[in-house]
């Protein structure tokens, strides 16, 4: 079971790219949210990088417009 997906945070026509861990809810409320805030802790803890200060957001639905998730590869099996 591949339980991650790549998330793309575009900054100025530049791509920064991470693999995210996908949150086991059952209604998926809010997994796109915590999707994104997981790629975000993944960026503090390997590169140092706050990417919400970086887009200047507080929320994700500040970036939402500016992230990309790639789901293709996810499987829950």
């Amino acid at each position: 079971m591949n339980n991650t997906v790549k998330v793309t945070f575009t900054i100025e026509g530049v791509e920064i790219k991470t693999d995210a861990r996908v949150p086991q809810m059952r209604n998926g409320i809010n997994a796109d949210n915590m999707i994104v805030l997981n790629a975000k802790s993944e960026l503090e803890n390997k590169l140092g990088i706050d990417i919400y200060k970086v887009m200047n957001a507080e929320h994700y639905d500040d970036i939402k417009d500016a992230v990309y998730i790639d789901k293709s590869d996810f499987r829950r099996d």
